[in-house]
């Protein structure tokens, strides 16, 4: 057995596939922990998530509200919740960026500009569907449930792709 697991970490390919789902997994297991213990921070996030949201909106002049947690753009409103925080693509992210063979450095410069990406990319996404709820409100849970999940797929690999070639293989 140790010569067969061997065999599969010293294919790059093989072992990527395998530590980024090993490390996938131990942060689905330890983040409900974590959330759990330190719940303050997520429900700060998810504050902080709604206020950017709405001062974004009351930036460009549109007829924005805010109560707690619930951004409404006129009389369309959504609720800021954990999922909307870009968590849990923070997540896959990170699993992705640990699990490539790179320098510690080169790994920490793609937290530190990775991670902030795709939280501005979500803020995006919640604006867009902002203004879809509004304007098109048919389209909302299209847009929500099928395009956003897919789009937000393709970020998180761009993302990572953009720290590879840009970061880990500068030098190459």
């Amino acid at each position: 057995m140790p010569g067969s697991l061997r065999r599969v970490f010293s294919n790059p390919a093989t072992g990527f596939v395998v530590r980024f789902a090993l490390l996938l997994g131990v942060e689905v297991v330890v983040y409900p922990i974590a959330t759990r213990r330190w719940f303050f921070g997520v429900e700060a996030l998810t504050a902080g998530t709604a206020r950017i949201q709405y001062e974004l909106l009351r930036f460009v002049g549109a007829e924005a509200s805010l109560d707690g947690n619930l951004v409404q753009l006129g009389d369309f409103g959504v609720h800021i919740i954990e999922e909307c925080t870009g968590i849990f693509e923070a997540i896959i992210f990170l699993a992705a960026v640990l699990a490539f063979p790179a320098s510690l450095a080169k790994k920490a410069i793609g937290v530190a500009l990775g991670v902030p990406l795709l939280y501005v990319f979500n803020l995006l996404r919640i604006l867009v569907l902002l203004v879809v709820g509004r304007h098109r409100p048919e389209l909302f849970e299209f847009m929500h449930l099928y395009f956003w999940q897919a789009t937000l797929i393709l970020m998180i690999t761009s993302v990572w792709l953009l720290w590879i070639f840009q970061v880990v293989r500068r030098e190459a």
